[in-house]
């Protein structure tokens, strides 16, 4: 909780600080806003451990391999580091741009879930007669 309000206050501050300075010099503000959500990310991303802890745990109880884990945390890494791409293509006024970056990091998500996609298959096909 005290990660949320530290992040919350860091955001609403840089906002403030990048519309002040937006007003005199428009690039210099989305630079401001583009480096706090940077700066945002990599808060956020330490604060990812307990995700990861969670995840390993679940896949010690469901008896998953160690590299069926791996590939999560990577596809959930990938979601996040995409999603703040298309934010920051937003952020900057590039629309056309984040649907692009949207639609390559859905495309790469989905290339690297193929031996997950695979594995949920055959494990479903088990239970057939």
């Amino acid at each position: 909780m005290n990660g949320l309000v530290k992040a919350c206050c860091f955001g609403v501050t840089a906002a403030l600080c990048a519309m002040a300075i937006g007003v005199q010099n428009k690039e210099m503000g989305r630079m401001v806003s583009l480096c706090a959500g940077l700066m945002l990310l990599v808060f956020s991303v330490t604060h990812a451990e307990p995700v990861v802890d969670a995840l390993n745990t679940f896949a010690g109880r469901a008896g998953l391999k160690g590299d069926t884990v791996s590939l999560m945390i990577r596809l959930m890494a990938m979601a996040w580091a995409a999603e703040f791409a298309v934010q920051a293509c937003q952020d900057a006024g590039e629309q056309g741009l984040s649907m692009k970056v949207s639609l390559a990091g859905k495309i790469l998500l989905s290339a690297q879930a193929v031996p997950l996609i695979t594995q949920i298959g055959q494990t479903a096909l088990s239970f057939l007669p």
